[in-house]
């Protein structure tokens, strides 16, 4: 039988002479249900934090840097020979600039990855952490409910005897 909050609350026991405080065993199954809500709560909190990790992936954005413009100076007129060995050159910087913007590029990837696969690494962590809490959590409260309902039928049985008396 699953006890609820509501069914604690509302369980009435038959007044007899002799018999227990009435005010005293409403107090005690307040309790009772004070710490099921709380335990409750709990076990909802821990689940909202599990399931956030677990929708929580790292972005990973690329670093963004202003370009300059190139400011051409007036051009003047070159001979061939010269236009040649300018074009030589602009192509030589060109080759140098992309090959190191290449490098620029793979350096910042690789610094991306291994930041994200740290990231992912910390999140398995604590996602198997949080794991751990619930099912700890979960033993817990079925400890729990396994000894309120002995302490429930062993107030049963005490009441029926103490009926058999009279």
């Amino acid at each position: 039988m699953q006890i609820t909050i509501e069914m604690i609350e509302t369980k009435e026991f038959k007044t007899k002479p002799r018999g227990y405080d009435p005010q005293e065993v409403d107090e005690f199954l307040d309790a009772i249900c004070d710490e099921m809500v709380r335990q409750l709560d709990q076990i909802a909190a821990l689940q909202q934090q599990l399931a956030a990790a677990k929708a929580a992936r790292p972005v990973v954005e690329a670093p963004t840097q202003q370009v300059k413009p190139i400011v051409a100076a007036p051009v003047k007129p070159v001979p061939d020979a010269d236009f040649r060995e300018i074009l030589e050159m602009a192509q030589k910087v060109k080759n140098e600039t992309i090959a190191a913007a290449e490098a620029k590029a793979e350096e910042i990837l690789a610094k991306a990855k291994e930041e994200a696969a740290a990231k992912l690494d910390n999140l398995d962590v604590e996602k198997e952490s949080l794991t751990n809490q619930v099912a700890a959590l979960k033993a817990a409260a079925s400890d729990y409910r396994t000894k309120f309902e002995a302490l429930l039928q062993a107030q049963q049985e005490a009441i029926e005897k103490a009926s058999d008396l009279f």
